[in-house]
């Protein structure tokens, strides 16, 4: 794909086919090429956007996981859909796709400090969704926010600071990290 990136136009219709598995498929491919080369990816947001309510996990968590390896080169089209990666976060049964809409909010709160103070109130609601199970991505997509937004500094390093004695050692060394962070 990445040799003969005009076929990526065949995988992206793909993405809309009744056959889960074949859309699937496809939204893996979208990942896969996404991770290499974002920029071949980047037109086709749309087409990931309109796979995350899709009935089936693997095509909403592939489609996520792509959207999430292109959200900081195209803010203007996560921006529409922030509050879809938030109603994702707090009711999607899929801990990947929450995941990955995490990342993705991070990414696009990477991009600017508007962006950033867009993304703020989602992340930081999602500590304390399913019972904190993605406080180590939360924490590290909020380390994000305040590389572009040192308003939001004092507020994060606050909350990172509840999160150093957290008996999950990725949620410690993210909250640490957040400490020691400097602008």
């Amino acid at each position: 794909m990445l040799k003969r990136p005009a076929l990526l136009a065949e995988i992206v219709s793909g993405l809309a086919s009744a056959d889960a598995k074949l859309a699937g498929d496809c939204a893996e491919v979208m990942t896969l090429v996404a991770a290499e080369r974002p920029d071949l990816v980047s037109p086709h947001a749309h087409a990931l956007i309109a796979q995350l309510d899709h009935r089936d996990t693997r095509v909403r968590w592939e489609a996520m996981h792509a959207l999430a390896k292109i959200a900081a080169s195209v803010p203007n089209r996560v921006s529409l859909a922030v509050p879809k990666l938030a109603e994702k976060i707090a009711l999607d049964k899929s801990v990947i796709v929450r995941d990955y809409a995490i990342e993705a909010l991070g990414e696009y709160g990477h991009t600017g400090a508007t962006a950033a103070r867009r993304a703020w109130p989602y992340l930081h609601e999602a500590l304390t969704l399913w019972e904190g199970r993605h406080a180590g991505k939360v924490l590290e997509a909020m380390q994000k926010l305040i590389r572009v937004d040192a308003t939001l500094r004092a507020d994060v390093q606050d909350i990172a600071q509840g999160f150093v004695d957290h008996p999950s050692a990725k949620v410690r060394t993210a909250a640490k990290r957040l400490l020691r962070w400097r602008a």
